[in-house]
């Protein structure tokens, strides 16, 4: 790296940002391994709280918007449209430390040290923790994402429960909220949304460079599948005369991924869940439901990996006697990002003495959806292994501060306009 592009990137306290990540990975964390943070429990709110406090710190006006995104705005001179930065603060069950979190830490270090070295901006400058984007409590993937961009769903948060029966406006109203004020959260000023993440997969680290920029995030659908047979006794029912929905849905499961390898990379289909009912040690399964999740860039190859895999199940269930049940959960199409937005993320990165990838996410993001409120970017840094949604998560340090800085100067790029 030469002096000159070290110039023209933004500096970062590295120390502070390094620290920072290791402290909200202590919020929601695991006795063994990993770390917690559903929608609105107590580890959320610490998590929460000490993220408002980083950004009050910064001397960034801080507010929560009606579903509890907290945002961190620098008042811009010539006021117009918001450049904003952040990702998601919940976590899966056992999740990592930089899944969304990266996003919400660098972008409070990217927008604090502008503010510091630069001032006040020209245009508005934000930064956000979006309070959910991971359903791993209620079946709500993009909660805070969806409230910005005015795609909730009418009565979703009365209708909405989780494991134990709690409401989705139960649950707002503990951490006092008021799930009736939750069309306020929409934005209509966003003008562009730029989101650092790790990359969840093995492409950067296996094949470089450093930092890729996303150009297209992948369709996902969602399926759910059940299969009924019929249930019998365990030891007196003959082999040959059984109709065991379990291994019906296990012969499906093979197929189905069979189906994402024969297509090739990028598709791909996992089944992520599986029940049986009566769920007895003594009884033939009389009932199998499982969740498939397939996704690809494509629409049209996408459309094609979904009819293989009903046809395959179709085949395999009237084989052994099973009927089956195919409905569709949730089907989000393939999103492409701002190609100007891109641009200046692409620029940024130059700066750093690195040509980035040009990537397609499997992986969903916020940025996915904010695409209806705004231009958006990604800009991802390699995961360790591949590894993500797991305890053994992990980017380089080096890597962290390289993806901050890059952010870092394309909000400067983006909001200290001439």
């Amino acid at each position: 790296m030469t002096a000159t592009t070290t110039r023209e990137l933004v500096g970062i306290d590295e120390r502070r940002l390094l620290r920072r990540l290791d402290d909200l990975a202590q919020r929601g964390a695991l006795p063994r391994g990993g770390i917690y943070r559903p929608l609105y429990s107590p580890a959320w709110s610490s998590a929460m709280d000490l993220v408002t406090a980083w950004m009050k710190e910064a001397g960034l006006l801080t507010r929560r918007d009606a579903v509890g995104n907290v945002w961190g705005r620098i008042e811009g001179s010539r006021g117009g449209r918001v450049i904003a930065t952040g990702s998601h603060i919940d976590t899966v069950r056992g999740g990592g430390a930089l899944d969304g979190a990266l996003g919400v830490v660098a972008g409070i270090e990217a927008v604090s040290s502008l503010w510091q070295r630069f001032g006040r901006s020209t245009r508005i400058l934000e930064c956000v923790a979006i309070c959910e984007e991971e359903g791993s409590r209620f079946d709500t993937n993009f909660w805070g994402a969806r409230a910005i961009a005015d795609r909730l769903e009418p009565g979703e948060a009365d209708r909405v429960r989780d494991a134990d029966g709690v409401t989705l406006a139960e649950a707002m109203r503990a951490v006092e909220l008021d799930p009736t004020t939750a069309a306020s959260a929409v934005r209509r000023d966003l003008d562009s949304f730029i989101e650092l993440h790790v990359e969840q997969g093995p492409v950067l680290e296996d094949h470089g460079p450093r930092l890729g920029v996303v150009t297209t995030i992948a369709g996902t659908a969602h399926l759910e599948v059940t299969v009924r047979g019929q249930p019998d006794h365990a030891g007196a029912m003959a082999m040959d005369r059984r109709r065991d929905a379990f291994l019906g849905a296990a012969a499906m499961a093979l197929a189905i991924a069979d189906a994402a390898v024969r297509m090739g990379h990028p598709a791909v289909a996992t089944v992520g869940t599986m029940a049986v009912e009566p769920s007895q040690v003594n009884v033939v399964p009389g009932l199998a439901r499982f969740t498939v999740d397939t996704r690809h860039p494509d629409p049209a190859r996408r459309s094609e990996l979904i009819t293989q895999i009903g046809d395959a199940s179709k085949r395999i269930a009237s084989e052994r006697g099973l009927s089956l049940e195919i409905r569709t959960l949730r089907d989000r199409p393939p999103v492409t990002l701002s190609p100007r937005v891109t641009d200046v993320l692409r620029r940024a990165a130059l700066a750093a003495g690195v040509e980035p990838r040009e990537m397609t996410s499997g992986a969903g993001h916020d940025a996915q959806v904010l695409t209806a409120a705004a231009n958006t970017a990604m800009l991802f840094v390699p995961s360790i292994g591949g590894r993500s949604h797991c305890p053994e998560e992990a980017t380089a340090a080096e890597d962290v501060v390289l993806g901050t800085r890059v952010l870092a100067t394309a909000l400067r790029d983006l909001a200290y306009q001439a």
